[in-house]
């Protein structure tokens, strides 16, 4: 009987093998941008193709549209747009002319609206905004979290609300013009917000702010079942809220990347193929040559060489800075890397 008992506890321990704390990472950030006396909410990062040092940071504001960054921090553009909440871009061919298409939710009319990004700079697509909420879905409401993701036949719109609807659009060039096609719905018991598409693997992360973080199939032709990759509380989310998240290509490894409010670091999860992302690393964007990171929220990474950040960057949003403003800070991602195992 007891080497049965024994026997049970091996294979218990095998299954179940016990989380190591996360590594524990503080790095500077090498730069931020200025400051904006609304509510900086959500980046996202353009990589300019044909000369990196022309990438752009995109940047929302909650109280009144997009403003557009040099990688240097400094503001080349705003967009006075409305309420705009979260940005994403993709690679784009519009009207046989290869872009980068942003979107982003917009809160004051539950619309998402687009961009074009070019060597012409940053400009409204045609046409601008699109209805969130289909007539025939009127339990539908509030307007909240946005994504876009790629696979190989189609590029697609993300976007959440408040009533905890994930709505799959799927974007089409027609002369030039977007349109817009539901492609799938789904659902999550409480309020999400932060969303990002692992384009390579085929995987959609949703954040459900209180609760953790889930992971859906991409294909819209896949039934949206859910896997729990993080709880809330846990090892690398001792605390709400969970809020963006984002997919850096490591040469260590692949890792998703998410904004841990109530701890205010960005948690850094393994990505292996079809396995539970791994719990990894907390990492802290602490004072140096700028003010560190708290109260943060959306975040995105890129992983393309930039200069000066030969693997790439992380940028944070940061709730707190002098005059009681808010900004995003531009963290080298080589500095978190060299802390990862």
């Amino acid at each position: 009987m007891k080497s049965t008992i024994e026997a049970l506890l091996v294979l218990l321990a095998l299954a179940s093998p016990l989380a190591a704390d996360p590594l524990a990472i503080a790095v500077p950030a090498s730069t931020e941008t200025v400051g904006v006396g609304g509510d900086a909410d959500d980046p996202a990062i353009w990589v300019n193709p044909t000369d990196p040092a022309q990438s752009l940071i995109l940047g929302t504001d909650k109280q009144g549209g997009l403003f557009v960054y040099g990688l240097d921090g400094t503001e080349r553009a705003f967009l006075p747009d409305g309420r705009l909440n979260n940005v994403d871009v993709r690679p784009f061919m519009l009207g046989g002319k290869p872009v980068a298409l942003a979107g982003a939710s917009k809160r004051d009319d539950d619309t998402l609206v687009f961009y074009i990004i070019d060597s012409e700079g940053v400009r409204h697509a045609e046409p601008f905004a699109h209805p969130a909420i289909p007539a025939d879905m009127p339990g539908v409401k509030h307007i909240y979290g946005f994504a876009m993701a790629q696979d190989a036949s189609a590029t697609y719109a993300l976007v959440n609300f408040k009533s905890g609807d994930i709505l799959q659009y799927r974007i089409e060039d027609q002369a030039g013009q977007l349109r817009l096609t539901l492609a799938r719905q789904w659902k999550v018991g409480s309020q999400p917000e932060g969303m990002v598409a692992d384009d390579r693997a085929g995987h959609i992360y949703v954040g459900e702010e209180d609760i953790g973080i889930w992971r859906y199939p991409l294909d819209p032709a896949l039934p949206a079942e859910p896997l729990s990759v993080a709880t809330i509380p846990s090892a690398c989310l001792p605390r709400d809220d969970v809020e963006g998240l984002a997919v850096h290509e490591s040469p260590k490894g692949r890792y998703l990347v998410a904004s841990a409010q109530g701890i205010h670091r960005a948690a850094i999860f393994l990505l292996d193929g079809e396995a539970i992302p791994a719990c990894t690393a907390l990492v802290e964007i602490a004072a140096g040559a700028v003010d560190g990171v708290t109260e943060t929220d959306g975040l995105d990474v890129t992983s393309a060489a930039l200069p000066g950040h030969p693997e790439g960057v992380l940028v944070m949003m940061d709730d707190q800075n002098a005059g009681y403003t808010t900004n995003f800070k531009v963290i080298d991602w080589a500095a978190i890397s060299a802390n990862l195992p």
